[in-house]
């Protein structure tokens, strides 16, 4: 699907000249979203881990993330050593096989331990399993190579509040080839130590973007030839009755209020997930794996 002759805009959310770059997400939680249409995903309240992490506030003026979850930390020491700061490990972590692995992988880098009482480390996480790793931010993106590429797929989080449904999806996103995730820079969740721990190093692959307004960041996206779609149950053109172009950004809207006006307005076409109840819907990072599985077997059936 080709996409037709874009109108530019004169509003340049970002820039796309070459050596420019885009701010990627560091870590801090924010706000509640509000938006209007129903999403494919269900309620999600504030729990233990979001009111565990409003310390991470000081790390994020440090231009620092912090990761937690054992297979996190681990894809993390493969993929950028070189940005570990700090090492934070259980106090008696020596009774614990996976702790004391965590331990050996570290200290092969070179990096000291930091020894914390569990109180500590609950300030960063409410499920750290015992270790943490304080980082650099992840790098800014080169917007002239991704929009150079002749297929892409993005996805662009309207206001998601979960930092499970967001790890979720960066872990899907990892094995189905996304290119990058873009999220509001207000009243959306950042790249919490539990966005961390449910991506299981799908963080480390796919950048997490903030950009300031959906709508005038998706007039640039049309510009080099990307389709927005997004998902929203209520739309009568399903998912699989859709012949998906190479260059697209799906659009996740909130847990439990979907996609802003605004943002809804600004897409091509909504597109219906098929179910066979519409008392309930389906759960946003759900929701994310389908279209993003029924994306990558078209991708795949074009190229045989």
């Amino acid at each position: 699907m080709a996409r037709p002759p874009f109108k530019k805009s004169n509003s340049r959310p970002f820039s796309s000249k070459s050596g420019s770059s885009a701010r990627t997400v560091g870590g801090s939680s924010r706000g509640a979203s509000g938006s209007s249409r129903s999403p494919q995903g269900p309620s999600s309240g504030k729990g233990p881990s979001q009111r565990a992490e409003l310390s991470l506030r000081t790390f994020e003026k440090k231009n620092q993330r912090v990761i937690t979850g054992h297979h996190a930390i681990r894809e993390f020491l493969e993929v950028r050593p070189r940005e570990l700061v700090e090492f934070w490990v259980r106090q008696g972590w020596e009774s614990n096989q996976d702790l004391r692995s965590l331990v050996e992988i570290v200290r092969r880098r070179g990096v000291n331990l930091e020894e914390k009482p569990d109180s500590m480390l609950d300030k960063l996480s409410a499920s750290h399993q015992g270790a943490a790793i304080i980082a650099r931010a992840l790098p800014e993106v080169e917007w002239s190579k991704f929009f150079s590429k002749e297929s892409s797929v993005v996805l662009a989080l309207d206001g998601l509040e979960d930092p499970h449904n967001l790890g979720a999806i960066l872990r899907t996103s990892w094995l189905m080839g996304v290119d990058a995730v873009l999220v509001p820079q207000d009243r959306a969740v950042g790249l919490t130590p539990s966005a961390h721990k449910v991506a299981s190093g799908g963080a480390e692959h796919v950048p997490v973007i903030e950009v300031p307004a959906m709508n005038q960041v998706f007039d640039q996206f049309k510009e080099h030839g990307f389709w927005i779609f997004g998902l929203a149950g209520e739309s009568k053109k399903e998912l699989f009755e859709l012949e998906i172009p190479e260059k697209i950004i799906w659009v996740v809207g909130a847990e439990d209020k979907g996609m802003r006006s605004t943002t809804s307005k600004a897409c091509d076409e909504l597109i219906s997930i098929p179910q066979v109840n519409s008392a309930a819907s389906y759960n946003a990072s759900v929701a994310t794996g389908m279209a993003l599985a029924e994306t990558l077997r078209q991708q795949k059936t074009k190229k045989n």
